[in-house]
């Protein structure tokens, strides 16, 4: 599951795993580049990025599609 949202100057994407066992995935892209980040609780900041195969394919579904909030069913 993800969301997209289109601000003036950036478009954030949030992944979300549905199984619970990491934190949301952030993509921010704007002009100054693409930032991801992913917020570590232990640490109390963000850190390094993990995810599983169904985030990383949400990612990449996130990139089609518009502004809205989507659920992806594997075939």
């Amino acid at each position: 599951m993800f969301t997209n949202e289109f601000e003036w100057d950036a478009t954030v994407t949030t992944i979300l795993d549905e199984t619970g066992d990491h934190d949301d995935v952030q993509v921010h892209i704007d002009d100054g580049g693409v930032f991801i980040r992913q917020f570590n609780e232990h640490h109390n900041k963000y850190d390094l990025i993990v995810m599983t195969h169904r985030m990383f394919y949400e990612f990449l579904a996130a990139m089609r599609t518009t502004e809205g909030t989507y659920k992806t069913f594997l075939k």
